[in-house]
C-alpha cells in the first residue's frame, strides 16, 4: 500500500509548476501526543520540513528526540506524510493524507495511518484511521485568531488498541500561540482521561518556540531532443 500512494504522489509532483517549502525547528519542554506525555515531562528539540504543490499535493517529514521514559524506550520519532489538498472555497477545505510513524530504536511501535481532514471556517474535524490494528483517533478543534496571537482548543478521542478497553480515552487541550516576529510561543494546557484506568490519567503544561522559514521554488521543464 505504502508504494501505492508514492506511486501516486511522485506522478502528481510532475503536473506541478510551483511549490512552497516550509522548514521549522523548535525546542519544547515535553512531547505531548494526543494528551499524553511522549517524553516524561522532558524537554525535546524538532525540526520540520514541507512542501506543497500548486495542484494540491503536499508532503512533509519530521523527526523529535523524544520517547525517552527510561533506556529500553525509543530516544527519537522520525515520521512523513503526503496527501492531498482540495479547496471547495474561500472558507472550506478537504484535505487526504497518509502519515508514517517511525522509531528507529524501537521499530515495534511504528505505526502508519490515514487521515481525512475537514476545515470550515475556525473550525476542524480529522479522523485518522489506524492501519495493521492501531487504534483509529477522532478530533474537533476550533482556532480565533487575534492580532498575532491565536487561541486554540482541541477535543479528541481514541479507539481501544487491540480491543483493549482500558488503552482509549479522550483528550482536551486550550492554549495560545503568539507570533513575534520570525518566532512562534506556544503555551497550552492539556488533560487525557482514560476510559478504562485512572493510573493512564494525565495532564500539565507544555511551552514551546520555534522558528519558521519559508520560501517558493518554481520547476520548468524542458524537453531534451537528441539530434542524429
Amino acid at each position: 500500500m505504502k508504494n501505492i500512494f508514492l506511486k501516486i504522489f511522485l506522478f502528481s509532483l510532475s503536473l506541478s509548476i510551483y511549490s512552497e517549502s516550509e522548514i521549522e525547528f523548535s525546542l519544547n519542554s515535553d512531547s505531548i501526543w494526543r494528551g499524553l506525555t511522549q517524553n516524561n515531562g522532558n524537554p525535546t528539540v524538532g525540526a520540520e520540513i514541507n512542501f506543497s504543490l500548486e495542484n494540491g499535493f503536499f508532503s512533509g517529514a519530521w523527526i523529535e528526540s523524544c520517547c525517552s521514559e527510561n533506556s529500553s524506550y525509543p530516544n527519537r520519532e522520525v515520521g512523513y506524510l503526503f496527501g492531498y489538498q482540495k479547496e471547495i472555497n474561500e472558507n472550506f477545505y478537504i484535505s487526504f493524507n497518509y502519515i508514517g510513524t517511525n522509531y528507529p530504536d524501537s521499530k515495534i511501535d511504528n505505526y502508519d495511518e490515514l487521515e481525512v481532514d475537514f476545515s470550515f471556517y475556525n473550525f476542524g474535524i480529522s479522523y485518522f484511521k489506524g492501519l495493521d490494528n492501531f487504534p483509529d483517533y477522532y478530533e474537533l478543534s476550533y482556532s480565533y485568531e487575534f492580532l498575532n496571537n491565536s487561541i486554540d482548543l482541541i477535543y479528541g478521542d481514541f479507539d481501544p488498541y487491540r480491543n483493549l478497553s482500558g488503552s482509549n480515552g479522550t483528550n482536551y487541550s486550550i492554549g495560545i500561540d503568539t507570533r513575534l516576529r520570525d518566532f512562534t510561543l506556544t503555551f497550552f494546557y492539556y488533560y487525557f482521561n482514560a476510559n478504562g484506568s485512572s493510573d493512564l490519567d494525565d495532564d500539565g503544561f507544555v511551552f514551546s518556540i520555534s522558528k519558521k522559514t519559508s520560501f517558493w521554488k518554481s520547476f520548468r521543464f524542458r524537453k531534451v531532443l537528441k539530434q542524429k
